[in-house]
């Protein structure tokens, strides 16, 4: 049998937010509290099976490169930053891309944190978390980001899995599923949802249009190259210093 593609609906389309519930009765939801989640291969009803790369009778590329679902698989130790200001640096952290979630371990259980709204920043493996409110389109979601560029504006990383590959030939079709991910640039500003920032001149003039003569001005000067994160790093860390009240 031919391997077929499983379509995973992407956060930036219509997959709902997958939210975690402190089982606690009676108690305000905290991010120490945790509740027990189930792997994230059980959240089938968020697939979508089609024959090959079509849908409808349409030929659909498949978007992403081959990656994998955790950052953080072998569980490395993190540090957790709380919004009251305390910090938790005893947990065992990873981060899935699959279910959006922080998670950690406690014993021979797999937990996520209950109220993540209440987290400042989550660090694991050498890369920086937050859990912000985005656009998506014409709706506004939360979910998990790495971030980029820190400061007063931020750069904000989303990685989505945007298919799943299952190998029907083998014995263990969960354990030998490929996962294509893609990746999504934001632009986090105070106090507004995070906007999605396209690796070119017009998205990042539009994004950044309130200082739009120097944003002109300085991407004359560094050659007008906007191909890639490292290009919106230095836009950001710019934009910073005009934006620095």
């Amino acid at each position: 049998m031919k391997t077929t593609a499983i379509l995973l609906v992407s956060v930036f389309m219509v997959i709902p937010a997958i939210k975690t519930h402190a089982q606690v009765t009676g108690a305000k939801p905290n991010p120490k509290n945790t509740s027990v989640i189930s792997d994230a291969a059980r959240n089938q009803s968020s697939f979508v099976p089609i024959a090959g790369t079509s849908f409808v009778g349409v030929q659909m590329p498949l978007q992403g490169v081959e990656g994998q679902i955790y950052i953080g698989a072998d569980w490395p130790l993190g540090r957790v930053e709380l919004r009251d200001g305390s910090a938790i640096d005893t947990y065992y952290l990873r981060y899935n891309l699959l279910a959006d979630q922080m998670q950690f371990i406690n014993g021979k259980d797999t937990l996520a944190f209950a109220s993540p709204k209440e987290l400042k920043t989550v660090t694991l493996a050498g890369h920086t978390f937050v859990y912000e409110t985005y656009q998506c389109e014409n709706t506004i979601r939360q979910g998990y980001f790495e971030v980029l560029e820190p400061g007063k504006n931020r750069l904000l990383l989303k990685r989505v899995v945007t298919y799943l590959i299952p190998d029907e030939n083998s014995p263990d079709g969960q354990a030998s599923t490929r996962y294509l991910v893609d990746e999504y640039y934001f632009l986090g500003k105070p106090g507004k949802p995070a906007v999605k920032l396209l690796c070119n001149r017009k998205s990042v003039l539009s994004a950044l249009g309130d200082y739009k003569s120097e944003m002109e001005h300085y991407l004359k000067k560094t050659g007008n190259k906007v191909h890639d994160a490292a290009d919106l790093r230095k836009l950001v860390a710019y934009y910073n210093t005009l934006d620095s009240k």
